[in-house]
């Protein structure tokens, strides 16, 4: 059987399942963004990896060798941050070609040590490899969660308000305009979140101590398939409000000169904003808000949690409910 006959969540679900057997000092495995481990502590251990390829995730016309170092930290930390924890050691795997000069891997570093500052982790070892294809940089990520505050995707319940942290889109936007070859400062807001984007790992952890959440994820993939995945886990349905889903600055000043109509496909589908997806019941919004706007950060309600016969749609202003989309598949 080829990988492109089951596709990528295909092939999670079979090694969801061939893994089910629970581990010693395993409380988390397959299926959220991150593995919780037993820690010694009144803890849990967070492990989480992730692997930029070039030709898939990047091409090295787009960005400096220190943004990908940047880059493959925060993929890693908001792993971390959905689970309501904070990073703390990573280990680095280079797969590099020949023609990669010392310098390049020099700069790589310089990228990941400037994320680890920002985020408070380092780098304790790794492993350098040849390639004779395509490079690629793997980093996995240790972090650690109170074992009161860690959070899942699996929490969600029939009635609860479905929020994100941020506006949307704006990497997407930066992506089309690499592709084309675009820059200038119409881009610039759109090229910085594709290549140096932020992991909200302030906001997850506000989220998390606030005890109001009931299901977090950070939105990786696409918001349409990053709730998707939320549902999935909680058994349950979304309704989202459409002309409620916040865009990003950049992807707004991008779209017209990228000839995009609507901005919201790109904020649907579009992957990579990093921001943190929550439900929460509605009593307790209030709590969520106070808990984000403490660490300066924001909440968008942009609709709820149903039922899971009700499935996951997007309603338009004009009240019409349509398929939300789905997400960025490898396979």
């Amino acid at each position: 059987m080829r990988l492109e006959e089951i596709g990528e969540f295909g092939l999670i679900a079979r090694l969801r399942q061939r893994e089910a057997k629970q581990r010693e000092g395993v409380v988390i495995g397959i299926g959220d963004d991150a593995a919780a481990l037993e820690s010694p502590k009144d803890a849990l251990l967070l492990f989480t990896t992730d692997t930029l390829v070039e030709d898939v995730h990047f091409r090295r016309r787009w960005m400096t060798w220190a943004d990908l170092g940047w880059k493959s930290v925060v993929h890693n930390v908001s792993d971390i941050a959905a689970m309501g924890g904070e990073p703390t050691f990573g280990l680095v795997t280079l797969a590099l070609p020949k023609d990669v000069q010392v310098e390049d891997i020099d700069a790589i570093y310089d990228g990941i040590d400037e994320a680890s500052a920002e985020y408070g982790c380092s780098v304790t070892g790794g492993d350098v490899v040849r390639s004779p294809g395509p490079m690629s940089i793997t980093i996995s990520l240790l972090g650690r969660v109170a074992r009161d505050h860690l959070m899942r995707r699996s929490g969600a319940q029939a009635g609860d308000l479905i929020m994100v942290t941020g506006g949307l889109g704006a990497a997407a936007a930066g992506l089309i305009a690499l592709d084309r070859g675009l820059s200038g400062p119409t881009f610039a807001l759109a090229l910085a979140a594709q290549r140096r984007p932020r992991a909200r790992l302030r906001e997850g952890r506000a989220l998390a101590a606030s005890g109001a959440v009931t299901a977090l994820i950070d939105i990786s993939d696409g918001l349409a398939g990053d709730l998707a995945r939320i549902c999935e886990e909680s058994q349950a349905g979304a309704r989202v409000d459409l002309a409620s889903v916040p865009v990003a600055e950049g992807c707004h000043t991008s779209c017209e000169h990228l000839g995009v109509d609507d901005c919201l496909e790109l904020t649907l589908t579009g992957g990579e904003d990093f921001e943190m997806l929550f439900t929460v019941p509605p009593g307790s919004a209030g709590v969520a808000h106070r808990a984000l706007t403490a660490v300066g950060g924001r909440a968008f309600p942009i609709g709820t949690i149903m039922p899971a016969e009700a499935g996951i749609v997007g309603v338009t202003k004009e009240g019409r409910a349509e398929p939300l989309g789905g997400a960025f598949e490898h396979f």
